[in-house]
Order: C-alpha cells, then structure tokens, then sequence
C-alpha cells in the first residue's frame, strides 16, 4: 500500500512538473518582456517594489527588458511584438502576490500566485515575500530564446500591386506626375516606425506601395494607404492602414512639394499630430518649393468673432497683396482667403475677414476679451513661429506678465517672459481663465541695444484691439466671459488651438 502511494505521489508529481514545463517553454518564445506597472485603487504605484523586483529578475534570467515607452523600444520589438512577453505583477491582499503572463494576441501563456507570512518583521515584507516565492519557477527554469515558440498573428490581408521601387522611379520619370505623386521616407513620427513607400495615381485615387518598413507585417507592394483628393488643392481624405493593417480615416495635405503630412491621433492623450514623411524622388529644387508657396511671410491670428473677424499685428500683413489663413481643427486644416477690414499702424493691430465661400462661421467663440491684467500674472500664447523650420504645428508658450509697460515706459504694451520667435506676431496672449488680454507682437533684439537680452518680450494690450473693433459698422457683440475658467491649461489649450491661426501673405 505504502509503495502504491508512492508510485501516485511520484507520477502526479511528474505530470505537474512536465505540464508546468510545458507552459512554461513558451516563454522561449519571447526575446523581450515589458513589466507592467503595479498601480493601487489608491493611485500609489508599486509601493512594494514587485514591478521592479520582476524586471531585476528577468534582466538576469536573459530577457531584454523594455522601458514603458513604446516609441523607445528596440524598432525588431516595435516591428513584431509577438516577441514581447507582457507581464503583469498583482498584489490581490492577503499576503498574496503574483503575475500573468500574457502574449501578442493576449492570452495568457502563464501564471502564478504565492503568499507568504512573516510575524517577526514588517507585514509589508509578507508582499515581496509572497512575489519572490511565485518566481521561483521561472528562477529554476531554462530560459532560451528560440522563435519556434514565439507566436504569430494572422494580420488582416491588404490589397498588393507588383511593383518595385525601380519600376515605379522609371514611371515617374517618364510620365506628367501629379504633386502628391513619388516616393516617401517617414521624417518625423510618433510611434509611426520607418516606411518608405511610393504614391501613384490609379484611375481618382493614389495608392502608397511599400517599398521598405522596419515592421514584419508589411511586405514590399502592399497598399499602406489611399488618397482621395479634396476640393482644396493639396490637401487629400486618406484611408490609412496602421502597423497591425487596422484601418482608420483621417487627412494628409502636402505643406509644400517635397514634405507631405498626414494627421494622426495620439492614443494616450487622443490628441491630433502630424506625421511627415519627405519627398525622395524625384528630386525637388527649392526653387519649385518657394514657386508653390509663393509666400512671402507668416504669422498668426485668432478670432475675435464666430463670424470670421480675425485679429492679428497690422506688420503681419504690411504690404501683403493676399492674405490667406490656415486653421486646423478636430476635421482637418483649412486655408482660407481674407481681407483687411481695418489696420492700426501706429499701435501695430489689424482686423481681417475670411471671405472665402467655404467657410461656414462658427458655432461661438469660448474666450472674452479683457483689459485688466497684473504683474507677475501667468499668460500663455499659441501661434506659429518659423513654420518653415518648425512645422505647421501650433506650440504653446508661457509666462508671466513682467511689467506693464513696454520700451522706455510704452503704456500700449506688456512686457511679458513669454518666449516669442518671428511667426508668433499677432497671436493671443491668454490669462489663467482662458481669456485675451493682448496680441504678442515683438521681442527686445540684443543688437539693438548692444547687450545680450535674455526673453524680453511685448505685447500689445487688448484695449487697442477693442478700440479698432468698436469702429467696425455692425460689428456683433463679443463673446462676454470664458467658458475655460475652471479647466487647467492642458485642457485649455485643447479647445484654444481651433481658434488660433497660420496667416500667410503673398
């Protein structure tokens, strides 16, 4: 009887050790493992170090442990997160602690709970305890990386085109191309990986034919996008098929020749951003970049009016024979033509109406305009400053207000440490509620005054922009008080940006 039993003992516990080893041989099948962060219904975050236990461990047994940033990992990890084990430490109570492990598709390729007891020191001790406990076996097991055990997705199928980057390059040298048509090479991303892909016009529609991408899912001739062109010149609706070849609408519009850009959403903070991706063929001169801009400067505005009045610095738009203005929205980015409805020289601020027959108005403005502000309060500004350096992007800037006059005690102006840059002529400048109570308009230039000059600003108080609106004929009521008070400045912004805008003279 007595052997009976040991035969079962040693026979079950030959099944538990094989069917452990065999769960845990898939983790052979991970070259990397990213650790998540354990956090609290408290909002404390790893207060037990388990996070950080798990990542000291796996760095000994062999794995490449990520960092939590996705767009800091290693392009073969971005590229095939198949090799990427997640691992998910929980402290559930109880002297318990544990981790799942999970996979690309995830599911769960393993896992393991232990608790502990300790009376004689710390109970919080009990925690670590309990997770050490349940790596065990992970510590005696042999870890080598092999890819016969890694998974593999099934990605959805997209449409191909034989094509090769030579066959394409002789097309577009034999044939009249359109603007958007050529090859590409991503410049700027997000996230985004390397592509480099060629655009072709079949029948009303481009196609982008990969040539090159650091992700295992695309092959050379797959079809990563779809342009349609829009009314507007220039500017595209994309259908646009990302790493895992999900698609997703979104805009492109080409900032000149040679740059094109495409609008995405970021998926932590659900904001828009710009990817670019540069022209590579054929080639494009500068002269033809300039020839398509026709630009002689730029600045920004904002509005002042749901009906199109658009405020800005009157040296803006000096000498300028058109005037267009570019808005960038939930939707897309809209250029629009104006014209000058009213221009103070002497104190530097002008008023412009769209009147393109696109524009539709706009459903209420959030901010009102103010003439109090004091010194040492905070104000910010967002504009467009060296977009031809910086991009078509808005950025934000803040400070605070310095004085409350300008050069040699000019009342008309604020001096304020908000960093200014050429571009940002004409923008708001915002107070804490959301509200304007000026127009940045110029910074102190160290060569003028023969002494290096460190963030010397001025902007022009919003009461000589109330004074020029007030001489309108029928000019509408202004928007009374902020609807943005209680948000912070993030939040602020998220709304601000619609009514900020790229003005461009010819």
């Amino acid at each position: 009887m007595k052997r009976r039993f040991q035969f079962i003992l040693v026979f079950l516990l030959f099944a538990f050790t094989s069917f452990g080893q065999k769960k845990l041989q898939a983790l052979n099948g991970f070259k990397y493992a990213y650790v998540g962060m354990l956090q609290y219904e408290n909002g404390r975050i790893d207060i037990f170090g388990l996070s950080s236990y798990l990542k000291q461990e796996l760095t000994k047994k062999g794995f490449i442990v990520l960092s939590n940033e996705n767009s800091n990992w290693p392009s073969e990890a971005k590229s095939n997160p198949c090799l990427v084990g997640r691992w998910l430490p929980s402290n559930s109570g109880g002297n318990k602690a544990g981790y799942i492990i999970k996979n690309c598709k995830d599911e769960i390729v393993y896992e393991n709970n232990s608790s502990a007891l300790n009376w004689t020191n710390d109970y919080d001790d009990n925690y670590f305890r309990a997770m050490k406990k349940a790596f065990e076996p992970i510590s005696s097991f042999k870890y080598n990386f092999d890819e016969h055990f890694t998974t593999e997705i099934i990605y959805p199928q997209v449409e191909t085109i034989n094509e090769t980057e030579d066959s394409l390059k002789q097309y577009f040298l034999t044939n009249k191309i359109d603007l958007l048509e050529g090859i590409y090479k991503s410049y700027q991303s997000d996230g985004i990986g390397y592509y480099k892909f060629a655009i072709k016009k079949y029948n009303d529609k481009y196609k982008a034919i990969i040539l090159e991408s650091e992700y295992k899912a695309w092959k050379q001739g797959e079809v990563k996008a779809y342009f349609e062109p829009s009314s507007m010149t220039g500017f595209y609706s994309v259908k646009w098929f990302s790493g895992n070849k999900t698609s997703s609408e979104t805009f492109a519009n080409m900032e000149n020749p040679a740059l094109l850009s495409v609008e995405f959403k970021n998926n932590k903070s659900d904001e828009k951003i710009q990817n670019k991706f540069i022209k590579m063929f054929p080639t494009v001169t500068n002269e033809a970049i300039n020839k398509n801009q026709g630009i002689k400067a730029t600045g920004s505005g904002f509005f002042i009016s749901s009906n199109g009045c658009i405020a800005t610095n009157a040296h803006v738009i000096n000498g300028a024979k058109t005037i267009w203005v570019s808005i960038s929205n939930e939707i897309g980015t809209f250029k629009y033509s104006t014209k000058v409805l009213l221009s103070d020289t002497k104190n530097d601020v002008a008023l412009l109406q769209i009147t393109d027959e696109k524009f539709k108005g706009l459903s209420s403005i959030p901010y009102s305009v103010v003439e109090k502000a004091d010194i040492g309060e905070k104000v910010f500004t967002i504009g467009y400053p060296l977009n031809d350096i910086m991009g078509n992007n808005y950025k934000l800037s803040d400070g605070i207000i310095s004085a409350k006059s300008g050069i040699e005690d000019d009342i008309r102006f604020y001096q304020i440490s908000v960093p200014l840059q050429p571009g940002n002529s004409g923008g708001p400048l915002f107070n804490s509620e959301g509200n304007i109570i000026g127009l940045t308009t110029s910074r102190l230039n160290s060569k003028a005054v023969g002494t290096q000059i460190e963030n010397v600003n001025y902007a022009i108080k919003s009461s000589y922009l109330l004074n020029l609106y007030n001489m309108l004929p029928n000019s509408i009521a202004l928007q009374p008080n902020s609807t943005l008070a209680t948000k912070d400045l993030k939040d602020q912004v998220k709304i601000l940006k619609n009514f900020v805008c790229l003005i461009e003279i010819e």
